[in-house]
């Protein structure tokens, strides 16, 4: 295991590596889109692959995931019963900034950096979960709660579900993984070696990529809501993931990757859903996704120390 502080300390220097080069216009947030799909549809595809097929899974893995996919429920109760007299237009979006983690370019290159593939089989057993959140309850959800709402029948609902997922690279590249893991296939060493060169630079780009989505900029007007969402999130996800951590009988990185990922920032598919759905308070979720971007980092570092891996 890596030196924890130095490693936060260089994805720090990597993330304002990223804000300065925006900030001198070196790199626009544009530009930072095509990085974005890059990583998105190229290098973490190879990552997830790669460490996929390499690992054995069990029950206990399993377990990762489907805590990954009923840790939502508890959060979305309390967020109907606190949001049950909001505008529906304010409604949708609360529910879908509640649940749902950036695992993917926020945890990835973290944990690969301190832990390699040991912590890696964890936080993509997590994340495995966490793509049927954020793609099928977060969008069903964002759907049913838009402005625009024309109430598709639930044949329409699912087909757009359905090449929703389709889209998705990453969570393809989970299912293709898991099916060729099970069956106990194994790729060529060309295309081992060509993933292995791809995944790494998946750390580098996704790091980059914060610092340039990154934006100091908020809402005022929104606080109170902000403040709402930040509450749920991370009381939530500290309980929780302390209670999980002291009672489940894995091993210690196993349960520290599961705190850690409890307290992970917004997923950003979030951004795209509000605009493909036409809400109008765009610039809350901007503001909330960027504010739990620097929270989660700052609480991931305090975290990882205080459970002993300092």
């Amino acid at each position: 295991m890596t030196n924890i502080n130095y490693i936060f300390l260089l994805s720090l220097m990597i993330i304002a590596i990223g804000f300065i080069l925006k900030k001198l216009n070196i790199i626009t947030e544009d530009n930072g889109k095509t990085i974005a799909k890059v990583v998105f549809n190229v290098t973490l595809p190879a990552l997830i692959l790669s460490v996929i097929i390499s690992i054995e899974i069990t029950p206990s893995l399993g377990l990762i995931t489907l805590i990954s996919i009923l840790y939502c429920i508890p959060i979305l109760v309390l967020a109907f019963i606190l949001f049950k007299n909001y505008p529906k237009k304010i409604k949708g979006l609360m529910f879908m900034v509640v649940i749902g983690f950036n695992v993917g370019h926020f945890a990835y290159p973290l944990i690969e950096g301190i832990w390699n593939e040991e912590g890696l089989k964890y936080i993509a057993m997590f994340d495995i979960g966490n793509a049927i959140v954020v793609f099928i309850i977060c969008y069903i959800l964002g759907l049913i709660y838009s402005p625009n709402n024309e109430f598709q029948d639930k044949k329409e609902l699912a087909k757009n579900i359905l090449f929703k997922l389709l889209k998705s690279a990453p969570l393809m590249s989970y299912i293709i993984a898991i099916i060729l893991n099970f069956l106990n296939i194994e790729f060529p060493i060309f295309v081992l070696d060509l993933l292995d060169v791809l995944s790494r630079a998946n750390m580098a780009l996704t790091l980059l990529l914060l610092g340039i989505f990154l934006n100091f900029k908020f809402e005022k007007s929104q606080w109170k809501n902000i403040i709402k969402v930040l509450i749920i999130r991370y009381s939530f996800g500290l309980v929780i993931g302390l209670i999980l951590f002291f009672l489940l009988p894995f091993d210690q990185l196993y349960r520290g990757i599961l705190a850690i990922a409890l307290i992970l920032p917004i997923g950003l598919a979030i951004i795209p859903f509000t605009v493909e759905f036409e809400y109008v308070e765009k610039k809350f979720v901007g503001t909330v996704t960027n504010l739990t971007i620097l929270i989660s980092f700052v609480l991931v570092w305090i975290v990882i120390l205080i459970l002993g891996f300092g």
